[in-house]
């Protein structure tokens, strides 16, 4: 396709489909971002400005800190995509790397240098520079950040009404880890500002009753309904500089999870069958949280309890009403009202059942489940300590390092490193490796 010429600065978008942006007090333009990155130039409504003080310094000096594991290319990628968020255009970006080429692991030297360090020819240079700059532009319009925090808002809350509306979607054993596992995540995005939050399988765990393992079925059976999409898989990185035994440290980085309106839902229920026949209001659906506790854990009343429990308001409901509210049938709905009922945290009155009086801490006490969301967070900080030892060694056996025999972990001067042993969760139970 063929770019049409314009200055490099200049608004009008070529054309093709692709990605929508704004230019303030102009029409909303349609065009297509991988030919937008090749013409290079600046993005349209970006105001120029310099570099952030932490974009600045990783451009005139490299990663002097160790954050970025994938060498000078990641610096590069880094300070690109900083450029055309700037609004720079791709030729001043060229002009920024040229100046600090002469400095070794800087973005520039990367540009004219090799990793021997043999010069690159001025051809090269250009091809570089020009493929980073349309693959940042590409990678800006497919996974922008979060500026907008009232946008990111409103849409959690329509995907909290789209779930709302179906109830039906949320019945059952998984139907209830799932939408557990969704709260989680949306009040995630919500504290970061952003649909696309990094949220490991403990740390979702940690904010509801569901154990790591139903969390990591519940992420894949989300995905496959189309309400989230994996951005980035789980995996270490290597940082900081070498020991004495050829040696780097690491960090884990969690999955990165996109949350998503699914483009193909069911009709949702007829508000008629979800009101109070009394009144005709609705009932405020939104799980609430109080179902986190030590009782609704899997040793207590279960995941099941803790939803009928988070719905139940201090005025009364019938069992049949309720059922249609949480999406669990009437038999279901009975037997864990019962339960709630033994254990004090429901009671049945005139006009149905409502919230009972008891404490959950003293409930919690008297089921013995007291402290279990406590022990598993410590259990899990266990585990995240045992994974990244394991995988910050895996990643030091990988690569250049091992094959040239300049990895001599300590008490192994020669010869191969010894087996690694994997992480345990228990005594004989292995942990998953999702982190």
């Amino acid at each position: 396709m063929t770019v049409p010429a314009a200055s490099p600065r200049s608004p009008i978008s070529p054309g093709g489909p692709g990605g929508i942006v704004g230019v303030p007090g102009r029409a909303w333009l349609e065009f297509d971002a991988a030919v937008w990155g090749s013409s290079g130039r600046a993005l349209p409504g970006r105001p120029r400005r310099d570099l952030s003080s932490r974009m600045a310094r990783l451009l005139a000096r490299g990663d002097t800190e160790g954050i970025f594991g994938h060498g000078r290319s990641a610096v590069a990628m880094s300070v690109t995509l900083a450029a055309v968020g700037a609004g720079w255009s791709r030729e001043e970006l060229r002009q920024a790397l040229a100046a600090v080429s002469h400095a070794a692991g800087t973005p520039g030297d990367w540009m004219v240098r090799d990793p021997r360090g043999r010069r690159r020819s001025v051809a090269d240079q250009d091809h570089r520079v020009e493929h980073m700059w349309r693959n940042a532009v590409v990678r800006w319009f497919s996974r922008p950040p979060a500026s907008d925090v009232q946008q990111t808002m409103l849409e959690i809350a329509a995907m909290r009404e789209a779930a709302d509306a179906r109830p039906f979607l949320w019945g059952g054993q998984a139907g209830g880890s799932n939408r557990a596992v969704l709260e989680a995540l949306w009040e995630i995005a919500a504290r970061a500002g952003r649909l696309d939050p990094t949220a490991s399988i403990r740390q979702i765990a940690e904010q509801t009753t569901v154990t790591d393992s139903p969390v990591d079925r519940a992420i894949h059976r989300l995905i496959a309904a189309g309400w989230l999409r994996v951005d980035e898989p789980a995996g270490v990185d290597l940082v900081g500089e070498e020991d004495e035994h050829g040696r780097r440290g690491g960090q884990l980085r969690a999955r990165r999870l996109h949350l998503l309106l699914p483009g193909a839902l069911p009709d949702a229920v007829d508000p008629d069958e979800l009101a109070d026949p009394r009144s005709g209001e609705l009932p405020a659906t939104r799980w609430r949280g109080r179902a986190v506790h030590d009782v609704f854990t899997w040793r207590g009343l279960g995941t099941v309890a803790g939803r009928i429990y988070d719905v139940l308001e201090a005025t009364g409901v019938r069992s049949g009403l309720l059922a249609a509210r949480v999406g669990f049938t009437g038999p279901t709905v009975r037997k864990h009202l019962r339960r709630l009922a033994a254990a004090g945290l429901a009671c049945r009155g005139r006009d149905g059942w409502v919230r009972g009086s008891a404490g959950l801490d003293t409930v919690a006490a008297r089921l013995g489940v007291d402290g279990t969301l406590a022990h598993r967070a410590e259990r899990h900080a266990v585990q995240r300590e045992q994974a990244l030892a394991y995988f910050v060694e895996r990643a030091n056996r990988r690569g250049w390092r091992v094959e040239r025999g300049k990895y001599r972990p300590a008490g192994r001067h020669t010869g191969a490193p010894a087996r690694l042993p994997l992480p345990v969760q228990r005594l004989t139970t292995r942990v998953p490796l999702g982190v």
